[in-house]
């Protein structure tokens, strides 16, 4: 669904650090133990700040400590500083103060926007309003909506009546929960919710809340069914019988077979172009998969038990990967062969004192085993690639971390365990297995130039 909408532009209006808070300022806001680093800001638009300052949880350990809404909303501020709200953030150092509020700036700017349309009342005066869709919600968010962090989050707000039509048609326009409820009026004179539920479902919701909206200012003394325009627009998946059960998720096109060149991003709406970025992300977890399995069978050819059971652990995450990209459920810091994220990465930079194998290269000496091992090892790194790509980050920004880091923080690590079980191999460390030969970094062949000399037969004794 395609809709001309005026996007309503946020600013901050002020931004301030205090390196170690008072002991009063800090008892008065209830800082945690060890958080006395504080960063400040005021923003135009309280729910853009709210989802923004929600961005800055993802890119640092800083906590949001305090956010309040102005009353009045955004034409009545204080003081050209104050704008429509406020947000605090409490962390251990200004480090992670800045990082922080790079964040939530940066979001700010780039993604957290209100959009405007004109009533037919009166053109002049045009309704804001706020679709926001949230792939991966932060530590902010997540235990305001009553949601695990990393869901997505279907964030809806618009004036007082828009708000409760909206929502209505937002909660009919797919598999979403009402999370939270925000009755009107608010202290800026809104209403709306937190709308919870898989990513494809969250943006149907969006695009039917705005629909609704679209259908109000276009008469809003009108008294048919509050539900119609959204269904007008494509908003809203029609009834089962009414265009096909099969729906473009960018579009809202539907067809009643599915073509043969989209796929299911999620489900019978979410259809996509098989070159979405996300469809290519997941062909190559696909293909990292096989190639696990290519090693695990090389291994258990050559005997190194040890070697099969471990590369089953990063196959096992590696399916979990792909569960975790198509439901968006956040995946955890990777625990493989005992070795927790941060060792894995650390011991592949110590094997000359773990194992007594310096910086490797693959070497046609050295087997099947570390020709697949190798093989994999680029497959994964092709992979987080692939999901940094499907994921970017807020506005694009290579300061701001990508909308699914877990997921490319766990294909990272994939890669640093199979180039340490390649070191493992070759140090000999699995029972059963025939240890390759061949070259390490260090290691050298023998000479060019003529055979050595046999050394002199034993003389005899005289004796």
């Amino acid at each position: 669904m395609k809709l001309d909408l005026q996007p309503i532009k946020p600013r901050a209006l002020a931004v301030r650090t205090i390196p170690d808070a008072a002991d009063e300022l800090a008892r008065a806001l209830g800082l945690p133990a060890g958080r006395r680093a504080l960063g400040i800001v005021t923003a135009t638009s309280d729910d853009a700040l709210y989802a923004s300052l929600d961005q800055g949880t993802k890119a640092s350990p800083a906590d949001v400590v305090y956010a309040k809404s102005f009353y009045a909303g955004a034409a009545h501020p204080s003081g050209p500083l104050s704008g429509e709200c406020i947000g605090i953030y409490a962390a251990r150092d200004p480090a992670e103060i800045d990082a922080a509020l790079d964040a939530c700036l940066a979001y700010l700017e780039t993604e957290a926007w209100f959009y405007a349309i004109a009533t037919a009342a009166d053109p002049t005066r045009p309704v804001a309003f706020f679709p926001h869709v949230i792939a991966s919600i932060g530590r902010y968010l997540a235990p305001l909506a009553d949601v695990e962090v990393g869901s997505a989050l279907a964030y809806l707000i618009a004036p007082p009546l828009e708000s409760v039509v909206a929502l209505d048609a937002a909660c009919k326009a797919g598999q979403v929960r009402l999370a939270k409820w925000f009755g009107p009026p608010s202290e800026t004179n809104f209403g709306g919710g937190y709308l919870s539920g898989d990513l494809p479902a969250c943006e149907a919701a969006a695009r039917a809340f705005a629909a609704a909206i679209v259908d109000v200012c276009g008469a809003p003394l009108g008294r048919g069914a509050a539900r119609g325009a959204g269904e007008a627009l494509g908003a809203r998946p029609p009834a089962a019988g009414s265009g096909g059960r099969f729906a473009a998720l960018d579009t809202g096109e539907r067809f009643a077979e599915k073509p043969d060149h989209l796929t299911h991003l999620r489900d019978d709406a979410s259809l996509v172009p098989k070159t979405h970025p996300r469809i290519v992300a997941r062909g190559k977890l696909d293909l990292l998969q096989s190639a696990l399995l290519d090693a695990q069978v090389a291994a258990d050819t050559d005997g190194a038990a040890g070697l099969v059971g471990e590369l089953g652990e990063i196959l096992e995450l590696s399916r979990d990967l792909v569960g975790a990209e198509v439901t968006g459920r956040a995946v955890p810091a990777p625990v493989l062969f005992g070795m927790g994220a941060d060792e894995i990465r650390d011991a592949t930079h110590h094997t000359q004192e773990l194992y007594g194998v310096p910086f490797m290269y693959p070497d046609v000496r050295q087997g099947p085993v570390v020709a697949k091992l190798t093989m994999a090892r680029a497959i994964a790194r092709e992979a987080e690639v692939a999901t940094l790509i499907a994921f970017p980050p807020a506005g694009g920004l290579i300061t701001a971390p990508p909308a699914r880091a877990d997921l490319a923080y766990a294909l990272n690590r994939i890669s640093s365990a199979l180039y340490l079980l390649t070191c493992r191999y070759v140090a000999g460390l699995y029972p059963g297995a025939s240890r390759p030969l061949g070259p390490v970094r260090g290691w050298k062949p023998n000479p060019p130039g003529p055979n050595p000399p046999k050394p002199d037969p034993p003389k005899k004794d005289p004796t």
